[in-house]
């Protein structure tokens, strides 16, 4: 009976917390924009430079959240202890001026999987200055994972997962691992 129990507790804590957080960031509101990113012209194929075109943002529209998407691929011949990891800065330009770069980091856990996409949460802007934007992404060093497609997701009326069912969810999941572990 407690075995069942906590696998239960588990189970609701793995809803609660990763699956709750994952669908209030990247799934809720309404997608306003999907925007392609390209390369800058100038910049050197293992030090790309990616550059969204314009996009608009209104005070009505938020919260607003910016999603990352890339697609990329790796050589298979790769430490397996050492899985890749690239380190990228992006600026968020609001009527031609730079706001302060925020370093993402691109990586797989796994070198098994060469043809990795990846979604990176960006920004939430919780009250959006109207105007003009556009986003730069520039990796800080020669990337190991060559990005094929990049775009960015601008997602109007987000919704912020709420801390405390976050905290249930993983105090749940404790719970059930400590029932497993005693029953």
């Amino acid at each position: 009976m407690i075995k069942m129990l906590s696998l239960a507790l588990i189970a609701l804590g793995a809803l609660l917390a990763p699956a709750y957080w994952v669908y209030a960031k990247f799934y809720t509101g309404s997608q306003a924009q999907r925007l392609d990113l390209t390369v800058a012209e100038g910049w050197a194929a293992e030090a790309r430079r990616w550059v969204s075109p314009d996009f608009v943002l209104n005070p009505d529209m938020a919260p607003v959240g910016l999603v990352l998407l890339a697609q990329g691929h790796f050589s298979p011949n790769m430490d397996e202890s050492k899985p890749p990891r690239d380190l990228y800065a992006v600026t968020l330009y609001r009527q031609g001026e730079a706001a302060q770069p925020l370093q993402i980091s691109l990586g797989v856990s796994q070198v098994t999987d060469t043809n990795p996409s990846f979604r990176e949460h960006l920004l939430l802007m919780q009250h959006v200055q109207p105007g003009t934007y556009r986003m730069e992404v520039t990796a800080l060093k020669p990337p190991v994972i060559q990005i094929e497609r990049m775009q960015l997701q601008v997602r109007q009326h987000l919704h912020e997962p709420d801390p405390r069912i976050v905290t249930a969810g993983i105090v749940v999941f404790i719970l059930g691992l400590l029932g497993l572990v005693i029953g």
